[in-house]
């Protein structure tokens, strides 16, 4: 069925009620079925039910005492028995149920008004018990912040010492490579094998000053910029970007 057909046979039902009354009450429930949008078209017919339920209830609502109720925006009124329809008052509550996605009955909702519901706030209690519980682990938070930050403070100084180290064994290499060169060179005319020992030596050291050279570069520039970014990518994660709120 739909909503032709059912208005076609609804009227039919109403014949036997009086003319205003009949186009009041039909005109009652196309403004149901246009409000409601041809989408929900199906979910208005089941909630109405068959049209001879709805003309029923228009009937009994009417009753002998027509004249002491009318149709309003809630449905049909009847001063006598102060009730409503119960089909047609869901038409006042459909928009806010349509928000809520709960179907047709109020009930499903949770809350028959269809309002929103309020959140209650947080007991004074629950905020006491969290301030109490932040002190007492204070000390934790503490040492465990300062043991990081010892920690960082300790790679960092680990670094810059493991680079002055290095730096200062290739100097002396070179130091004592140049040395043995020169005695080599003074001495192998007149003792050649200890001359070329020497010469010798002073290769050895010359190469192991080189090699250190190359691995002071590689550390002061890759390993140390690329550990500060890391370092740096942490605290932003962590503190959020400093840069965030100009946009």
């Amino acid at each position: 069925m739909n909503r032709l057909e059912f208005m076609r046979q609804l009227k039919e039902l109403l014949s036997d009620i009086s003319p205003n009354e009949r186009e009041e009450a039909l005109q009652y429930y196309n403004d149901y079925f246009n409000d409601a949008g041809k989408e929900n078209e199906q979910e208005v017919l089941r909630a109405l039910g068959s049209p001879w339920q709805v003309a029923k209830t228009v009937k009994e609502g009417l009753g002998e005492n027509a004249s002491m109720g009318e149709f309003t925006e809630n449905g049909f009124t009847n001063a006598k028995e102060s009730s409503q329809n119960a089909i047609v008052k869901r038409n006042g509550q459909s928009g806010q149920e349509e928000n809520a996605g709960e179907g047709p009955s109020g009930k499903e909702s949770g809350n028959p008004g269809g309002g929103a519901e309020k959140k209650e706030p947080m007991p004074t209690w629950a905020i006491v018990l969290i301030v109490i519980g932040c002190i007492c682990l204070s000390p934790v938070i503490l040492g465990v912040i300062c043991g990081a930050a010892g920690g960082l403070i300790g790679i960092v100084c680990a670094l810059f010492g493991t680079v002055l180290g290095i730096g200062l064994a290739t100097i002396i290499l070179y130091v004592v490579a140049i040395t043995l060169f020169i005695a080599g060179f003074g001495c192998i005319f007149a003792y050649p094998i200890a001359g070329i020992g020497l010469l010798g030596g002073g290769c050895i050291c010359a190469a192991i000053g080189i090699l250190l050279m190359i691995l002071e570069v590689f550390l002061v520039g890759k390993c140390i910029p690329g550990i500060f970014q890391g370092i740096a990518y942490v605290f932003k994660k962590i503190f959020g970007k400093t840069g965030g709120a100009k946009a």
